[in-house]
């Protein structure tokens, strides 16, 4: 790299190796197993700074590579902002999600975790005809930095899943459900992990059949947790500095301002227990810690790589993420989860005494995610006297988004993690349903 001038240059090396069981019926009917790996190079000159990468790991490839970003560096506008900052005296938190044992289990009992979800759905009741497939799913990440003073840093990680759709049938009606369950520890899924998402799919099938129509009104509503979710998913990115320095957040000019319901506080956890999402690193090898986004009700703090945090005067969040080695890395969330409270689902349902029970949202993504104007499908389940009582679909739910998180009256205890999103369910005050 001296023979080529540049001031400062940082390589990415990411591999990751995956491994894809679907049964049908019982039998095997799809097997897939692959590897990929690459470098991905930043070089830095005169304020300038280039990208480049290359699955090609050979080392005239990689001299390639490094000449392209340097060439392509020459071509950028000069940013005082820009710059790779070493790793030498960071210090880097423990994070031990790296299960070699679970790599090492036979394919033949990972065939099986699929295999016995798939029949332990059929076993949850008798209405549960068909399973339209029940998955395993493994992977091996394995991501080395190293910057230009020859600093080094190494993690590797693994991911386990199981996942299943499955149909239920009564009468002239049928619905689907589906669930799955991911984490860094194969047991997990060995374990209860693998029979909770048959009972969870089975459960979400059999809830939507003989759905009639919700009346239009506006009511309390109990929103599943799946939902909710869904919903922070979508909130996540207003968090990040690059959005709202690009005014595309909901949240532009909002920090410090108490904006939801004193009960919700959310938070990006670089460094969670068993996280799907945790590293002791980001990708601009800064140390993973937990930021409080939302504390209260009141909006927190934002989300910050090296650069924004230059450009905003703050400190970096270790929210650098890297999402393959194609693209250079940009502000990302890492785990992203809304805290638990006190009240069980039954509490919420009694303490919405009649409204509806969301259990899904279709076209979430039509959602303005500078305005949080929404309005999408919904089906769910109507609250009658504080009990779960008639199925219904085909309605609709609108308003806005900053308005539903400020009326939120009550969390649930029931918080799980979707990938990297985790959410209980909330009692919202009011929500306004279109219906018959």
């Amino acid at each position: 790299m001296k023979s080529l001038e540049v001031d400062k240059f940082e390589l990415a090396f990411e591999k990751s190796s995956s491994l894809g069981i679907e049964i049908n019926d019982g039998k095997l009917d799809h097997l897939s197993r692959s590897t990929d790996q690459g470098i991905a190079i930043r070089t830095l000159k005169n304020h300038r700074m280039g990208f480049a990468y290359t699955f090609d790991l050979s080392r005239n490839a990689v001299e390639l590579a490094m000449r392209t970003a340097l060439e392509i560096a020459e071509l950028m506008p000069a940013d005082p902002l820009n710059d790779l900052i070493p790793f030498t005296g960071l210090s880097y938190p423990k994070v031990e999600n790296y299960d070699r044992q679970g790599l090492e289990v036979s394919l033949e009992q990972k065939i099986e975790i699929a295999r016995g979800v798939e029949a332990d759905a059929k076993r949850q009741d008798p209405r549960i005809k068909r399973v339209r497939k029940s998955s395993f799913n493994e992977a091996r990440g394995e991501s080395i930095l190293l910057d230009s003073t020859g600093k080094q840093l190494r993690h590797e990680m693994t991911v386990f899943g199981a996942s299943l759709t499955c149909v239920a049938e009564e009468d002239d009606d049928a619905e689907m459900g589906s669930d799955g369950r991911y984490s860094t520890k194969l047991a997990n899924i060995m374990g209860s992990g693998a029979g909770e998402v048959a009972i969870t799919a089975a459960r979400n099938a059999l809830e939507g059949l003989h759905a009639g129509q919700a009346p239009t009104m506006t009511c309390p509503v109990v929103l599943k947790n799946s939902v909710v979710a869904d919903l922070l998913g979508f909130l996540s990115g207003s968090f990040s500095a690059e959005s709202i320095d690009k005014n595309f957040s909901l949240l532009v000019g909002k920090k410090g301002e108490k904006l939801f319901s004193p009960k919700l506080t959310i938070v990006d956890d670089g460094l969670l227990t068993d996280g799907t999402s945790t590293q002791p690193f980001d990708g601009e090898g800064q140390p993973a810690r937990l930021t409080t986004l939302v504390d209260g009700g009141v909006i927190a703090n934002f989300i910050y790589d090296l650069y924004y945090a230059r450009k905003h005067k703050t400190a970096t969040t270790g929210n650098s993420s890297r999402g393959g080695v194609k693209s250079p890395p940009g502000v990302g969330t890492t785990n992203v989860y809304l805290k638990p409270g006190s009240r069980s689902f039954d509490m919420l349902v009694a303490d919405a005494g009649k409204g509806v029970y969301i259990t899904d949202l279709l076209g979430l993504h039509t959602a303005n995610p500078v305005t949080g104007e929404f309005s999408v499908g919904a089906s769910g389940v109507l609250i009658e006297g504080g009990r779960l009582t008639t199925p219904v679909k085909g309605f609709a739910i609108a308003g806005n988004l900053v308005d539903l998180l400020h009326d939120v009256a009550d969390v649930g205890s029931d918080m799980r993690f979707w990938g990297s999103v985790g959410a209980p369910s909330l009692l919202v005050s009011k929500l306004a349903i279109s219906g018959a």
